[in-house]
């Protein structure tokens, strides 16, 4: 053969023949018809001639070229694998090799390092350690205490980071010792360090994402996190890339790339079937090397991803390598048990350097990690994170850690929320530490409205609306000209220059930063609400009531839309400039408007917390007690700081400050944008009651200094009557003239006098106005200089001198008629003369003479009536808005000074709620509604419970004047009482509460003795127990006060003094020279002493001497004299805060979750919104109780005999589930509709849960050991649609909770080993969560605001409850918890429904104290919630978008997974459904039951116990099985039986009912079957003797088809695509072992195909493959082989104790046996090593593998039985047509009865021929089937071997009939003897000799047609015809014309019709007897004769019930059961 294109060969013999058979045309090369003898063939070198020309070739380093007769020199530094380990260069022909510099060339192509100083550090247990990879020597470094998975190290550094098993990033830095990094990480499963920066990178799991972190644990930021399923990732900082193993969808596994920042994403290469293992880098070559675990070879590729490269059978086989590393052209890897290196010169060539379980190391060596070559990423260029870039211009990219922000120098900035409360401004840096500070304070209010971060300037306004700002700090407050008062400022931070908002909220102004000087830029059609400015994109914007969003730009022009939405106005808005979006909370919840996509989402459904700013991720609001700071996000509390009467709050994250920072001109008067009067000057001046002496000065100042800021007077009220005297100096100058000022303590008047050179001084009124403070000696066209501000938040230095300039009265002034003076707008028309000449009250009555104007009440100003109390201020002093609060159920009082609001459901609770306990003032009775009853007590029940023999009122008036009969007796489980009459339950009896109206069932009570319990502590008298934890707690439990004896004083505080007994005194009385002890202990001793200790806080005397304390808050440290904080959240836990508690230096806050508000105390939270209701079902109603005010309706009543059981609610749709045991469903019913409903039928359960998040309701079945879910939205239609969660080794649960927020469900298990459980929502992750203390944990409650799970113990009779992951157990063992059902917690109380006591009680649920009977009625309790919206907090559904096209189960991480309902299966998307039978499933046959398990379900682990999710096949009568065969279209199960006479059939029909039958009779056991998918037929091995059958599909027609050589056969196995049935026989005793045979389907051309096997087992086919599988018990190994015998593979071996296996749709299932006789299933993938396993407590007999696609094909008998009458046997070359015993075949596919034989003769035993009684062990096979040798004794054995006649032959045995023979029948009748087995190699079908023919040919009559005499004669068989017959088997009829022969002819015909009409008579008369005969015989050629339809064949079908025990019903209906 010749190689052409493409790796096509064709023949030599093609070569030169002019043709083009290569498309490359190789074959027809110049040399054709060359000789080497002349001029070389033309070739460049070698020449070799052959039969067509001559073949050139080349020599080494040089390859032929097209040509044919050229060569070229090959580039071996370009192959896809270089020949040398570092460097290579290229020569004509060779190439040579060269090393970097430390490297040493070995062997002409491997570097090696120069000093042989290769070390190896490993991880071995939890130690660390060295190994020289060179000698060997194991060096110990540190203990790690923990075991490792991953490990890395940074040389120049000196750090270990390594990653446990646990998923804990640790690290161990020089001279800090071990430390725990970033704990929120995640599931982490990879590291790698870049020792160019220090930073580490990891890979996890969960989240999925790649991370880079500080290598000291400051903070991390997420590198790639979108489509992203990471692991095995490495970094490659010379290349400034990382690479990583990528898990996509599908099972799609790549090789990807990035950049270390990550960008430059992108594919190397797929390795989806190789399973990679050790992703690991060679840095010096560049190239990346892992392990494939399923090609057993280390593959590599350059990181551009070119040079694919593979090492093959490198590994040794089996082995699981753990990780790989490549340095000096060495493979190092570890396999569990040891570590191996390996050359790549000689990679099978192993050397072992270590025996240990090395479970991660990495090489160390100095050229491991070269040095930095590059100046990206210098120290000092980025602030925290530094990440290399292969796309940045700059090389590098800086990130921050989350909480920080980058600022374009590359450093992080903290967030800085700058906040005023009244006079204070404070700052609150956010941020890693986050911390506040109180960074200026005045005396007067200061507003805050924005800060200019870039030159240290705050903006605010004060009372009055003058608009302020302070620069640096401290800095003054001075007063910006505006001309009207303003109510909202934003500044500009590129220009400086301020935008504001009037007051009259129309007007939008704007102050440039240059001089100062106002304009008007634009006025509003309607009141504007908020104001905003982005400065990033030089905008405004505004929201006024009814119009959309304005937006304007800053340099002014016309406003346009910004959203199309109208604003309904009176909503607190922020915008968030980092985020560009607008926020807004409304009645539909938290809404942000994006700017820049124009969509609006809702960030949460309902926020009652209110808005102030924004600053992504961050919003921030404000309470009457704190500033709150919140996660976007999650909307999660941050932050509370305490603050009260916050007024402004801006939030920015400002760069760094300049050096020299821009300058601020003074207020200057440039003039606005309408003209203003010329500058003046005005005098400055101080007034007194008696007189004001102003004093002239003059003073130089340069030019090139100018102050920053002018004065601002103090603002005071009018009210104010004491005057201070304050002289004044009037200023004199040569340039411009001065200003001055005459100030009191209560108004400012400024006067313009004229420019001379001194000032005048005169008389001013008390009530001086206030004047724009600014004078200026330069001329007014000289542009304004600046002083460089101070920080806005730091120290500054003294403030410099304020210059002034000339000025006309201020926008906020108006001036006097005079022109002498300006008086402030707000003094005028106010009822004083401000003016000196009164013109501030001239004309006031016509200021406001509108109709319903609105007087503001610091001045005449008017707003107009549809302004107030519009939640806009108009009036400068807010009046307008003042009074204007009404009721709303969220605010229904306000007490405490206004600043608290009540909701309406805690008004006249009992419990005050307001620190003036208004809110339970004036309480009376609520009115009741018609349908409801009022008590005396006040409650409101409803008119059903009235007289229903049940108190319901507190007082119990609903049961009085009832005309209720008196029970002649009690009921059962009932007492009477002795005077009033009525029946009360017995367990009500002396419980300690009076249920009789004589209470007479708690008189002669027994007192007894109690034995308390293991938790509980006996009080002294003997009669009472209580809990251990109520012992020494400060509250006398026992009457008789003994638990509080003997008990130790408790500790004092670090500010108080122990006195004697006990008693704690504060430090500041103690040597107060009183006794304030009651011993006196306080005073004496060294009490004189003075305090000179260096207390870090306070010292006091004492009798001991001084000490040094510590305010409240603080406690003294060890050295005891520094205080340290006491952080009260966790020292003090939940008594200190309730929900939320927030430390801070020596005090603390609390807080509460969304849906609660604080009460007064400051530390519990109470619910809000409407009342909390718990529901309860007794019986068969469901009651609402009101929590608050005792109302009590029935909510859902059903049949009086049914039970409703459990129940849950739901407040999306506004339904209550429950469930009813009588009908074993789970229903529902509407709250507001009463319309009901059906979710599922057939299930019971304790039980059930309401998902609200993921819209599913989950249950219990305690019977069955499952957790189940439907969805929310499904309605029953007959057909089950849950799905299964859990199951396996549950023990009979019982209780369940969720959590849907965190994806988690908790569950009690009340069998034999109680415990509390955990899971994923999906059922994952399942976790024990306590297994210790437990009796049976009835009851469950979550509270999810303290994060713990409670739980009633039935047997225990406590209350326990823990953290939700296990830790803080607390225990109280309580005497009133006997027989908990239900369980439910609510703000600080846990319910529960005691069916013992028939009542409904409740507890403290942190003290288990003050027990209350909530409910008692004549019934038991069970189910119970407590339903509140807050209970149920509303989230985004991640199952909304994941498109499940069934159920969508949560998951933790809030994400959601897809499942199937019961019958159905998920496809490879994870997504949709698909029906059952379209998925691969395995059968586990045990001996009387057979389960199905999907291949799907087989669990992800090792040592599950017990099965996995299954389905158990109703075999209620089965006894012993053994065999089985499955058909998937059918759905039918085949199966055999010990003791049986028949192999039966299950039939599982699409309506859920299942059909039973017998479908072929047997004489022995059936030890294997096996079923013809395609026709139907079914084969099988019987014994005794051995033989294999085969029967049509309904086992009508039957032979045998094997009987001889199947000595021990079993394990029969068929490939109807290939027409093939192969089978295991016993060897025999010449040698040991077992042969595997094969044979065609007909029962021709068997072989043997393996002979070598020991102990086979577990025959099977590969799927849709031909591929024969076997297992070897005894050799524990699974071996498989083409048909044909060839190319034998060891699949798997070192399986110990195999006994069975399967194989199938890519999976291999086998089992072993353990000890107790129970067996251990194993599963793995066919093309992986890694295998799990689970347990099965029966022994297995038979394992199959079976799918749809598995039973797919065609074979000769598929369509039509291939046209055969009776049996169809496929054979490789189509099929062959048979008949059964008592017919025979006609024209190839027709059967015919067999007529008898005639007189002398007898039939064969297939009836086929008739013989002599000399022809029966005559020696010589007479019979077809050789039944006539059968049995006989000869000396010398003979053995005939049929074989296939010829076509001849075979046409003359189809077309004879038989003649029947009166001899007996047969009793066994069987096919000829059984063809010898072949050796493995021969085909199927053979050619016979002649000798064989003749041997097993018959000679009859029925050879020749029955019309002539057979006879054999020279070795042929000869037919002597009868007269008129011809032929060689006288098939034709001889034509003549004579009249006797035809007479003759005649009289045959009719002798043989008569014949065939008597056989035909007798046949039907047989068959009758059959049918009616009761007693018919069982035998395969006896039962099955008649002829029937399939409907008749279905209607013999026994159907039978499944057993109930082990069968799954999936179409349940309890209305209707049909069998």
């Amino acid at each position: 053969m010749v190689r052409c294109d493409e790796g096509k060969c064709i023949l030599e013999s093609l070569m030169c023949n002019d043709e083009d058979d290569c498309l490359d045309g190789t074959d027809e090369p110049s040399t054709c018809g060359r000789s080497c003898f002349v001029r070389n063939g033309g070739c460049a070198e070698s020449c070799t001639d052959t039969h067509w020309g001559v073949q050139c070739s080349c020599g080494s380093g040089w390859v032929l070229q097209a040509d044919g007769q050229s060569c070229a020199d090959v580039d071996e530094c370009s192959l896809e694998y270089s020949p040398c380990s570092q460097l290579c260069r290229n020569t004509p022909g060779t190439f040579s090799c060269a090393c970097l510099e430390g490297y040493l060339l070995r062997h002409g192509t491997f570097c090696e390092v120069a000093d042989n100083a290769t070390q190896l550090l490993v991880a071995v247990g939890e130690d660390l350690a060295l190994l020289d990879v060179r000698t060997q020597t194991y060096r110990p470094v540190l203990s790690t205490e923990a075991e490792l998975r991953a490990l890395v190290y940074d040389l120049l550094r000196e750090t270990y980071y390594w990653l446990t098993e646990e998923g804990e990033l640790c690290a161990h830095l020089p001279g800090k010792g071990v430390q725990l990094l970033y704990a929120d990480a995640g599931e982490v499963n990879s590291i790698s360090v870049d020792w160019f920066t220090g930073q580490l990178y990891w890979a996890s799991s969960h989240p999925a994402a790649i991370c880079a972190g500080l290598g000291d644990g400051r903070g991390y930021v997420t590198v790639l996190g979108k489509d992203v399923v990471p692991e095995q990732l490495t970094v490659y900082p010379s290349a400034r890339s990382l690479y990583w193993v990528n898990r996509g969808l599908r099972g799609r596994t790549v090789i990807a790339a990035a950049g270390m920042d990550g960008s430059n994403r992108q594919e190397l290469t797929v390795v989806s079937m190789e399973e990679p293992v050790g992703l690991s880098l060679d840095y010096v070559a560049g190239r990346l090397y892992w392990i494939s675990e399923y090609k057993e070879s280390i593959e590599t590729l350059r990181v551009d991803g070119s040079g694919r490269h593979s090492f093959p059978a490198v590994l040794r086989s089996h082995t699981e390598p753990l990780g790989l590393a490549v340095f000096e052209s060495r493979f190092f890897w570890a396999d569990g048990t040891e570590l191996v290196s390996a050359s790549q010169a000689s990679p099978q060539e192993h050397a072992v350097l270590l025996r240990a379980p090395v479970s991660a190391f990495t090489v160390l060596h100095a050229l491991q990690q070269p040095p930095r070559d590059t100046a990206a990423c210098a120290p000092g260029l980025c602030s925290h994170l530094c990440l290399l870039s292969p796309v940045h211009p700059r090389g590098y990219r800086c990130a921050c850690p989350e909480g920080l922000y980058l600022q374009p120098s590359g450093k992080c900035t903290e967030l800085s929320i700058v906040y005023s409360s009244r006079t204070a401004i404070s700052l609150l840096q956010v941020g890693p530490g986050t911390h506040s500070k109180q960074v200026q304070e005045w005396q007067e209010a200061f507003h805050l409205q924005d800060v200019d971060w870039k030159r240290s300037v705050l903006y605010g306004t004060d009372d009055s609306g003058a608009l302020l700002r302070v620069v640096g700090h401290p800095g003054k407050r001075e007063t910006i000209v505006t001309g009207l008062p303003v109510c909202s400022a934003r500044v500009d931070i590129r220009s400086g220059n301020l935008y504001w908002l009037a007051c009259n909220r129309r007007d939008i102004g704007v102050t440039k930063v240059s001089d100062l000087t106002p304009r008007i830029l634009h006025r509003a059609r309607s009141s504007i609400q908020h104001l905003f400015l982005d400065w990033q994109r030089g905008a405004l914007y505004w929201l006024a009531r009814g119009q959309p969003l304005q937006q304007l730009s800053l340099a002014g022009g016309s406003p346009w839309d910004a959203w199309n939405e109208t604003w309904p106005g009176e909503l607190p808005a922020a915008m968030d400039s980092k985020a560009f979006s607008l926020l807004w909370s409304s009645a539909l919840g938290l809404r942000a408007l994006s700017l820049t996509k124009q969509q609006a989402v809702t960030l949460a459904p309902s926020w009652s917390h209110g808005l102030v700013a924004a600053f992504e991720p961050y919003l921030i609001s404000v309470n009457e007690t704190a500033l709150l700071l919140w996660d976007r996000r999650t909307l999660t509390l941050v932050l509370s700081v305490p603050a009260t009467g916050v007024q402004g709050v801006v939030a920015f994250v400002g760069s760094e400050l300049q050096e020299v920072p821009v300058p601020l001109p003074v207020p200057a008067s440039k003039g606005p944008a309408l003209p203003l009067p010329p500058p003046v000057t005005t005098t400055t001046r101080t007034t007194t009651a008696t007189s004001a002496q102003p004093t002239t000065s003059t003073t130089q100042l340069p030019l090139s200094k100018t102050t920053a800021a002018p004065t601002t007077p103090a603002t005071t009220t009018k009210s104010t009557t004491t005057l201070t005297t304050t002289s004044l100096s009037a200023t004199t100058t040569t340039a411009s003239a001065p200003t001055t000022t005459w100030t009191t303590s209560n108004k400012t008047t400024t006067v313009q006098v004229a420019t001379t050179s001194t000032a005048t001084t005169r008389s001013l009124p008390t009530k001086p106005a206030v004047p724009q403070l600014s004078t200026s000696t330069q001329p007014p066209t000289t542009p304004a200089l600046a002083v460089p501000p101070t920080p806005l938040f730091g120290p500054s230095p003294p403030h410099p001198p304020t210059r002034f300039s000339h000025l006309s009265c201020p926008r906020t002034h108006m001036p006097c008629r005079d022109g002498a003076e300006c008086v402030a707008q707000e003094y005028v028309c106010d009822g004083e003369k401000d003016c000196a000449d009164g013109s501030d009250e001239d004309e006031c009555a016509q200021l406001c003479d509108a109709p319903g104007a609105f007087h503001c009440a610091s001045s005449t100003t008017c707003v107009e009536a549809n302004e107030r109390c519009d939640g806009v201020p108009q009036c400068p002093d807010a009046s307008d808005e003042m009074g204007c609060w009404s009721p709303t159920q969220d605010c229904a009082l306000r007490c405490d000074a206004a600043t608290r609001c009540v909701p309406e459901s805690w008004l006249c609770d009992g419990h005050a709620d307001c620190l003036d306990h208004t809110d339970e003032q004036g309480c009376v009775p609520k009115k009741c509604s018609a349908s409801e009853f009022p008590c005396r007590s006040g409650q409101c029940v409803a008119l059903a419970l009235r007289c229903d023999g049940d108190p319901d009122c507190r007082d119990g008036s609903d049961e009085e004047g009832c005309a209720v009969p008196r029970p002649l007796l009690c009921r059962p489980g009932e007492v009477a009482c002795s005077h009033s009459g009525e029946c009360v339950p017995e367990a009500w009896r002396c419980d300690g509460v009076a249920d009789c109206r004589d209470s007479t069932d708690e008189q002669g009570c027994p007192l007894e003795d109690q034995q308390c319990g293991e938790r509980q502590w006996g009080c002294s008298h003997g009669h009472e127990c209580i809990p251990d934890a109520w012992r020494c707690d400060r509250e006398s439990d026992c009457s008789d006060g003994s638990d509080e004896a003997g008990c130790h004083p408790t500790p004092c505080l670090s500010h108080e003094y122990p006195c004697g007994l006990g008693i704690c005194l504060n430090a500041s009385l103690v040597c107060s020279g009183q006794q304030d002890c009651a011993d006196g202990s306080d005073e004496g001793g060294n009490c004189s002493l003075p305090c000179q200790r260096p207390c870090s806080q306070l010292c006091y005397p004492s009798p001991q001497g001084p000490r040094c304390w510590c305010t409240p808050g603080y406690q003294l440290a060890e050295d005891g004299m520094s205080c340290v904080d006491v952080d009260e959240c966790t020292e003090q836990g939940k008594r200190t805060c309730s929900q939320i508690c927030l430390n801070a230096p020596g005090t603390y806050s609390c807080g509460c979750l969304s849906g609660y508000l604080l009460e007064p105390d400051g530390h519990i939270c109470k619910l809000s919104g409407p009342e909390p209701m718990l529901l309860v079902a007794v019986q068969s109603e469901v009651l609402s109780y009101g929590l608050r005010s005792g109302r009590e309706e029935v909510l859902l009543t059903s049949d009086k005999e049914r039970t409703i059981f459990s129940l849950d609610y739901d407040l999306v749709e506004r339904k209550v589930f429950w469930m009813d045991l009588a009908t074993e469903s789970i229903s529902w019913q509407s709250l507001d509709s009463r319309k009901k409903g059906t979710l599922v039928k057939g299930v019971r359960s304790d039980c059930i849960a309401v998902d609200w998040i993921g819209r599913n309701l989950y249950w219990t079945d305690g019977v069955a050991g499952q957790v189940l879910a439907t969805s929310l939205e499904t309605t029953w239609r007959g057909k089950p649609e849950y799905t299964m969660v859990l199951d396996g080794d549950l023990d009979q649960p019982h209780s369940l909770v969720l959590q849907p927020l965190a994806g988690m469900l908790y569950w009690s298990e009340v069998g034999n080993q109680p415990r509390l459980m955990e899971a994923t929502m999906d059922g994952r992750r399942q976790r024990v969560l306590l297994a210790q203390g437990l009796g049976w944990p009835t009851a469950l409650a979550l509270d999810l605001p303290t994060s713990r799970l409670f739980w009633l113990d039935e047997k225990l009779g406590s209350v326990g409850s823990t953290h939700l992951d296990g830790t803080d157990v607390k225990v109280l063992q309580l005497r009133w918890v006997q027989s908990p059902f239900a369980a439910a917690v609510c703000e600080g109380q846990l319910y529960w429904s005691e069916r013992k006591a028939w009542s409904v009680q409740q507890v403290d649920k942190a003290t288990g104290k003050n027990r209350t009977v909530l409910l008692k009625r004549h019934g038991q309790p069970h189910g119970l919630q407590v339903m509140h919206p807050a209970l149920r907090l509303a989230a985004p559904n991640p199952c909304t978008a994941r498109g499940c096209s069934h159920l969508c189960l949560l998951s933790s991480r809030h994400a959601g997974q897809c499942r199937c309902p019961i019958g159905m299966t998920l496809a490879d998307d994870e997504t949709t459904c698909l029906p059952l039978h379209t998925s691969a499933f395995a059968l586990l046959v045990s001996p009387a039951a057979v389960m199905q398990v999907y291949l799907k379900d087989m669990p992800p682990t090792a040592g599950a116990q017990g099965l996995p999710q299954h389905r158990a096949l109703p075999l209620a009568k089965v006894g012993r099985l053994t065999a089985v065969d499955y058909m998937v279209k059918d759905k039918s199960l085949y199966f055999a039986e010990v003791g049986s006479d028949s192999i039966g059939l299950l039939r599982l029909k699409d309506s859920g009912r299942l059909s039973w039958k017998k479908v072929v009779a047997v004489e022995g056991m059936v030890v294997s079957l096996a079923l013809d998918w395609l026709s139907g037929n079914l084969y099988w091995i019987e014994g005794q003797p051995t033989s294999i059958h085969v029967a049509t599909a309904g086992g009508r027609w039957a032979l045998v088809l094997l009987s001889e050589g199947l000595q021990g056969a079993a394990w029969l196995a068929l490939c109807p695509r290939a027409s093939t049935m192969c089978f295991i026989t016993a060897a025999g005793s010449r040698r040991p072992g077992a042969a595997v045979e094969c044979a065609a389907m007909d029962g021709s051309g068997r072989r043997v195909v393996w002979s070598r096997a020991r102990s086979p087992a577990g025959l099977t086919f590969g799927g849709a493959s031909t591929r024969l599988y076997w297992a070897d018990q005894e050799r524990g190994a699974i071996g498989s082989v083409e048909l044909d015998g060839s190319h034998f593979r060891l699949v798997r071996e070192g399986l110990h104790g195999l006994r069975l296996f399967a194989i199938g749709d890519g999976f291999l299932l086998w089992s072993t046996t353990t000890t107790n006789g129970s067996s251990k299933v194993w599963h793995s993938r066919l093309e992986q090593a890694k295998s799990w396993w689970f347990l099965m407590e029966q022994e297995l007999v038979a394992l199959r593998i079976y799918s749809q696609f598995s039973q797919e094909g065609t074979n000769g008998c598929t369509k039509n039985n291939g046209g055969c009458a009776q049996l169809c046997l496929p054979n490789p070359a189509g099929r062959q047509c048979r008949c059964s015993p008592g017919y025979h075949l006609v024209r190839g596919v027709t059967c015919a009865p067999v007529p008898p034989c005639p007189a002398l003769l007898r039939a064969c035993a297939d009836l086929q021929s008739c013989i002599s009684a000399q022809q029966v062990c005559d020696g010589h096979p007479d019979c077809t089937d050789g039944s006539d040798e059968l049995g006989c004794t000869f000396e010398e054995a003979k053995t005939q071997v049929p074989v296939v006649s010829s076509s001849r032959t075979s046409r003359a045995e189809e077309e004879k009939p038989t003649v029947p023979s009166a001899a007996p029948q047969q009793p066994s009748p069987s096919l000829p003897a059984a063809p010898g087995p072949r050796q493995h190699g021969e085909p199927f079908l053979a050619t016979p000799d002649t000798e064989e023919v003749l041997g097993a040919m018959p000679c009859s009559s029925e050879t020749c047609n029955l019309r002539g005499e057979c006879a054999i004669e020279a070795g042929r068989v000869m037919c002597h015809c009868a007269l008129g017959y011809r032929g060689d088997y006288c098939e034709e009829a001889e034509v003549q014309p004579l009249a006797g022969p035809i007479a003759l002819g005649v009289a045959v015909l009719l002798l043989l019709a008569a014949a065939a009409v008597g056989a035909l008579a007798y046949m039907r008369k047989r068959d009758r007897r059959r049918r009616t005969s009761s007693t018919a015989s069982t035998r395969v050629l006896t039962l099955y004769h008649r002829e029937s339809d399939p409907e008749e064949e279905d209607e013999e079908e026994e159907e039978l019930p499944p057993k109930s025990d082990t069968f799954v019903n999936e179409a349940y209906d309890g209305k209707e059961v049909t069998w």
